[in-house]
């Protein structure tokens, strides 16, 4: 090994807001075929589709491709960037998500058409992830 050679590189983002409040984690299975899942998604939990970033749900693809809304609540929010693939057919993909803990409101990622994450505020202080406005120093 060498004296000073470099072996990672941390690159921190600002999804975390604060170490206030606990951060609880659980593992899940994400449903396969939402291509990739950035780190920050907001994660529902659908009854007919599993766990899914946000409320809509694209199946089948081409002439066939449907977008679905799905009803659902508030899972987490995810902790990595998870590839789930295109093919919804496959397997749930393993992923990590937070359950509780306070986020920066800007680093929340919410799929679907216009959607922000100030719709899913209340909903989200329902299950303990809180959301605070940061201040960006770049």
């Amino acid at each position: 090994m060498k004296m000073f050679e470099k072996i990672g590189e941390l690159k921190p983002d600002s999804l975390i807001a604060s170490a206030d409040f606990p951060f609880l984690k659980e593992g899940i299975g994400l449903k396969a075929g939402q291509g990739i899942l950035k780190r920050g998604s907001l994660i529902i939990k659908a009854e007919d589709a599993g766990y899914i970033a946000g409320t809509t749900y694209i199946t089948g693809s081409g002439e066939e491709e449907n977008t679905e809304e799905i009803a659902g609540k508030i899972f987490g929010i995810l902790t990595d960037d998870t590839d789930t693939g295109m093919d919804d057919s496959k397997d749930n993909i393993p992923a990590v998500c937070y359950q509780t803990g306070i986020f920066n409101r800007n680093a929340v990622l919410v799929a679907g058409e216009n959607a922000t994450v100030d719709e899913y505020e209340d909903n989200m202080r329902d299950v303990s992830l809180f959301l605070r406005n940061v201040q960006n120093y770049e």
